[in-house]
């Protein structure tokens, strides 16, 4: 965006969008930025509807398991977002610090990356007199748990982005599972990613009033 188009969509509606992600494997059919990717877009699509600006996702993040052997796991050797959790928390507190600075009202943060959602939350009790909104996307519809590069997140990413998924690299693989938590990815499908994503829409623009 250039300044003036900046200045005048804060104006409009001074929400600021914030897609929180990681660099990470996500099985061999993903790309390895696939949380930030959805973040970032469904953050996208809210903002054509409501207004408000979306900034990058951040590809950093918090991880469960940050030194385990790689040799034993070698698809940590892929992860490359990782830090300590009282520093991205003063890494969160700061953008939140410099976004309520220059005039946003209203912040929402998308966890595409589930564990960055608690330390989110540690980081907002900062501002309580600004509105934070932080959720995961699981979070947007009743009944729903996610899953790590399963059907669930699969069908998301291919309807965000269709180029991003190949299910063919899964095909004759022994270990073709391999981080994969939740239904099995190849049952995904575009129609399935566009229907969770339409009621994903809905209920942030809900939350956003």
């Amino acid at each position: 965006m250039y300044p003036h188009e900046f200045k005048a969509a804060m104006e409009k509606n001074p929400i600021a969008f914030l897609p929180l992600g990681s660099l990470e494997y996500h099985g061999y059919h993903n790309v390895l930025g696939l949380d930030s990717l959805k973040a970032w877009k469904i953050c996208q699509r809210v903002a054509e509807k409501t207004g408000g600006i979306v900034f990058p996702p951040l590809y950093l993040g918090v991880d469960a398991w940050p030194d385990i052997d790689i040799q034993k796991y070698p698809n940590k050797q892929f992860d490359c977002y990782h830090l300590d959790a009282k520093l991205y928390q003063e890494v969160l507190e700061n953008y939140f610090y410099r976004m309520i600075r220059i005039g946003f009202k209203k912040i929402f943060v998308l966890a595409g990356h589930y564990p960055n959602a608690n330390i989110t939350k540690l980081a907002a009790q900062k501002y309580k007199n600004t509105k934070i909104i932080i959720v995961k996307e699981p979070d947007l519809i009743e009944g729903a748990v996610g899953d790590h590069a399963g059907k669930w997140e699969t069908s998301l990413l291919m309807a965000l982005f269709p180029k991003l998924v190949d299910l063919k690299l899964m095909e004759g693989k022994e270990d073709r599972l391999s981080a994969v938590e939740g239904d099995d990815p190849v049952n995904s499908t575009v129609e399935y990613g566009n229907e969770l994503l339409k009621k994903m829409v809905s209920k942030i623009k809900e939350l956003l009033r």
